[in-house]
């Protein structure tokens, strides 16, 4: 972790720095649970986005009922920091990351998705061995063509076999309408996720009428917060970029969260009065999801990025000079968090704290 003067003014910050500007992060974190405060619908935010522990409490603090994963890394630090109530939205398999899960389930509410039944009998056994009941839920590939099962009677069939196997809790159903996520136009988007939610929905009445529980429905993001925590059946939400919120989700139509992450960089060159080079390229940002976007100084665009370097084209802003600093805005906010070990903690523009990014770097 990098020294910072707490107190210090945010321009003083030496960089590559991410920043998160705490008061528009608190205030995204209130408009999502205020959205649902009187809805059946629970949040479990998905902490792939910020892998902090320290904002995950934060959520949970706002009546989210837990945290999801991506990976048992990212679990095995929410545990060790405090929060019990963890799915992993993706499937373990493998004894060493079995043995594992079944250890973290000893000592919290840890829950797991499974699309396939060999893996579920290997689950059973090292759950059985520990001494533990394993929560589960079933994914179901609801059009993302990823992991998950066929809609319908297979689901039927694997909830059978885990309900046979005394290691295994079954919890419900989880379903993921990433595909339809990004579509611009809302109608279209509107139209593609209820489409998709209903296989996952009536999977869950299919189980019910066999006489089988469904406790959890979980499905959603961010892009459709408010399609997929509006359709009946539908019990929680693993919605993750709103918390900090970055260019790809921003352009989105009802995606109403502000901008809480941010990059500082320091201009390293010029170019005549036109072109300037900063001190961030592709190992501090991201742009799968295309470039990022300059924000601060006005007037200028960032246009291309080399490693280490980003490039800057001036539109009609002010003169940038060497050690002048700027301000970027990432495309895709969990690609970049990822690269970095900690946040600087910002309020009203001055330093309030540097929290470690816990979760970085657990692709295991």
């Amino acid at each position: 972790m990098r020294a910072g003067s707490i107190g210090m003014n945010v321009a003083d910050i030496d960089t590559p720095a991410l920043c998160l500007d705490i008061e528009v992060v608190e205030a995204n974190i209130k408009r999502m649970a205020d959205y649902f405060r009187d809805s059946p619908v629970r949040l479990r935010p998905h902490a792939k986005t910020h892998k902090s522990p320290t904002l995950a409490h934060m959520q949970i603090a706002a009546g989210a009922i837990g945290i999801t994963c991506a990976k048992l890394g990212e679990a095995e630090v929410m545990v060790a920091a405090g929060v019990q109530d963890v799915l992993i939205a993706n499937q373990i398999v493998g004894p060493p990351k079995i043995a594992r899960l079944v250890n973290l389930a000893a000592h919290s509410e840890v829950m797991v998705a499974v699309d396939d039944a060999a893996n579920a009998a290997d689950l059973n056994a090292a759950a059985e061995a520990k001494g533990v009941r394993l929560r589960t839920l079933i994914e179901v590939d609801i059009g993302m063509r990823r992991c998950g099962v066929t809609p319908g009677e297979p689901v039927l069939d694997l909830a059978r076999k885990i309900l046979a196997s005394p290691g295994l809790r079954f919890e419900g159903l989880m379903g993921y309408e990433g595909h339809a996520i990004f579509t611009e136009d809302i109608e279209e988007r509107r139209r593609k996720t209820e489409e998709s939610v209903k296989l996952l929905t009536d999977s869950a009445e299919l189980l019910r009428e066999e006489g089988i529980p469904v406790q959890i429905v979980s499905s959603g993001g961010t892009g459709t917060h408010f399609i997929t925590g509006a359709y009946p059946g539908v019990t929680e939400l693993q919605v993750g970029s709103y918390i900090t919120m970055d260019g790809q989700y921003r352009a989105l139509a009802g995606v109403d969260f502000d901008y809480g992450l941010t990059l500082q960089a320091t201009v390293i060159s010029t170019r005549g009065e036109d072109q300037a080079i900063t001190d961030t390229g592709m190992k501090a940002v991201t742009h799968e999801f295309g470039l990022p976007l300059l924000v601060d100084p006005p007037g200028w665009q960032l246009t291309d990025l080399a490693e280490e370097h980003g490039f800057l084209k001036r539109i009609d802003g002010p003169r940038l000079r060497r050690g002048d600093k700027v301000t970027i805005v990432p495309s895709h906010g969990c690609t970049t968090i990822n690269l970095h070990d900690s946040y600087f903690v910002i309020r009203r523009g001055l330093l309030e704290a540097i929290w470690p990014i816990a979760g970085r770097g657990k692709t295991y």
